[in-house]
């Protein structure tokens, strides 16, 4: 049996958008992938993050949870992102 609690979340916002669900961070037009991506790639911690990024290290703790939780879903957004991208000629 799973027991499941919600998270509650600060710093990240659901936004309307007409095909993706995951959240975003909140006050920037940065969606958590992103943030996360950008971290990965540069080898940065959660402290280095938020400072390139002025915001909250909570945020960017936020965010990386937020990944851990819903790694499906970033995941599929992220290659349809791509894929979207390429039909357009742009990739």
């Amino acid at each position: 049996m799973s027991l499941e609690t919600e998270v509650t979340y600060h710093y990240l916002e659901p936004r309307p958008h007409p095909w993706r669900r995951i959240l975003w961070i909140a006050g920037r037009n940065m969606h958590v992938w992103h943030l996360v991506a950008t971290m990965l790639r540069e080898g940065e911690t959660p402290e280095e993050t938020a400072r390139n990024f002025g915001l909250p290290v909570e945020a960017v703790c936020e965010a990386l949870d937020y990944y851990r939780r819903n790694r499906a879903l970033v995941d599929a957004e992220t290659a349809e992102e791509g894929r979207r991208l390429h039909a357009r000629g742009q990739l």
